[in-house]
């Protein structure tokens, strides 16, 4: 059985479409230096004090985290304030009325908000690229589960219906000649997933790091498929997005918000880097930072992985009509 332990670890590493994690959000003060106007800018940039939606403790957030900590905003005039998220979905309406001036979350979520005129965005900074090894589907030894063919008839467990994690699954499981629709997905939240399929609830279940290695290492979990080859090879997950119009009143500032982040995301192209970070914001323990398949952080958005994204969630139906992404492609002023 797995431990106690184990499952409050794998509760801290919620995803976006759950509140496992319960975060203060920092009040009044951000936490790096910069102006104490929180309304006003400094011989920088425009806005001094920008408020920051995140979903605290994700792998996705480690370059972000890295630039929070080394200091990387600070040098570039501004003074963040955390804002606890659940999800991108949650972060689109705090973006609408200027409660939230950045926002991390998963690119399918913000791809759709801005296809259905929720928001209008720019994707300012990219978080996590996919890479064989750091997602998968696994199921229990014992089940006799062993590939995408075996899943016929079965439940597989996701975090949300609309999203990533179905939308990078239902691509897989074709990709393998298995017809998705003859496979049953379940809402699971993160929290519970290991537990659900430790006791049968779900016969497979869609993990990522650290719960992927959390289920090797306690479960002897095997893995049925990996969501980052094939059809979703390199794969963008997430990254942090800004209302069109805040980019446009505070060029300055995006900008700055942009370099600082491409150094955070540069910084995690060193492994011993990234393990560190973990180990600064993710309260994990030191085997488990060495262990886990961590994926690319991109610094900069690529456009052409993120159109196929949209065209992804066309084929499966989360995307009424075909979206070209490139008005949501954030440039940064000459200098």
């Amino acid at each position: 059985m797995i431990s106690s332990r184990a499952v409050r670890r794998g509760r801290r590493w919620a995803t976006a479409a759950i509140a496992a994690v319960a975060v203060t959000a920092v009040g009044g003060c951000g936490l790096l230096g910069g102006s104490d106007d929180e309304s006003g800018g400094n011989d920088k940039v425009e806005k001094a004090t920008v408020k920051v939606g995140i979903i605290p403790q994700l792998i996705d957030i480690a370059g972000f985290e890295r630039a929070r900590i080394a200091g990387y905003f600070e040098d570039e005039g501004l003074k963040v304030e955390l804002i606890t998220v659940k999800s991108a979905t949650e972060a689109v309406p705090k973006l609408k009325t200027g409660e939230l001036n950045f926002a991390f979350g998963n690119w399918s979520s913000f791809i759709a908000a801005q296809a259905e005129g929720a928001v209008d965005l720019q994707t300012v900074a990219d978080g996590l690229q996919a890479k064989e090894g750091m997602t998968g589907l696994v199921a229990m030894p014992q089940s006799g589960i062993k590939s995408p063919k075996d899943l016929v008839g079965k439940s597989v467990g996701v975090n949300a219906l609309v999203g990533n994690v179905t939308l990078t699954s239902q691509a897989v499981i074709e990709a393998a000649d298995v017809d998705p629709s003859q496979v049953t997905f379940k809402v699971v939240p993160t929290a519970n997933a290991l537990n659900a399929l430790q006791t049968g609830q779900i016969d497979v279940m869609s993990l990522q790091e650290p719960n992927l290695t959390l289920a090797k290492q306690q479960l002897g979990v095997v893995v049925v498929a990996d969501r980052a080859t094939g059809p979703v090879a390199d794969f963008p997950i997430s990254g942090y997005v800004a209302p069109k119009d805040f980019v446009k009143k505070n060029p300055k500032t995006t900008a700055a918000f942009a370099r600082a982040m491409a150094k955070g995301q540069g910084d995690m192209a060193d492994r011993q880097t990234v393990e560190k970070t973990l180990l600064d914001y993710a309260e994990i323990e030191p085997n488990t930072a060495k262990a886990v398949g961590v994926g690319v952080f991109p610094t900069k958005v690529d456009q052409t992985r993120l159109q196929k994204v949209a065209d992804l969630m066309l084929t499966y139906g989360q995307l009424k009509a075909k979206f070209d992404v490139a008005p949501m492609i954030y440039h940064a002023p000459a200098s």
